[in-house]
């Protein structure tokens, strides 16, 4: 066997080792793309399932915080409304209650000056 007959054969081997790790290497990235799509299609019928019910509940919640501004809305015009109407009381009620105490005050301390014998 001369020189180039042996370079020939350890050529052949080379490239047939070569062929076979491009093999091994194209059958793992095969299974690998194949367990990918598996999973891919698992989250699709796992995942747009969620995502309607959560667009769902988004929309309900959103019309339940519509809801709830309309009752807030509410609540601020009675308490604005009994605010306006306790001031009115207040204005209404004070002064008379007032000038009653002054001269239920009054009457007292002369009736009190009526009666005393120093008076």
């Amino acid at each position: 066997m001369t020189a180039a007959d042996l370079a020939a054969v350890v050529a052949g081997v080379l490239s047939l080792a070569a062929v076979a790790v491009a093999t091994w290497a194209a059958l793992l990235l095969r299974r690998t793309a194949l367990e990918l799509r598996a999973v891919a299609a698992e989250v699709r019928a796992e995942a747009l399932p969620a995502l309607m019910a959560a667009a769902e509940s988004v929309a309900a919640a959103g019309s339940e915080i519509e809801r709830v501004d309309e009752l807030l809305d509410a609540a601020e015009s009675i308490s604005s409304r009994i605010d306006g109407a306790s001031r009115f009381a207040y204005l209404a009620l004070s002064k008379p209650v007032i000038k009653t105490a002054a001269v239920a005050t009054g009457a007292q301390r002369a009736a009190r000056r009526l009666r005393s014998p120093s008076g």
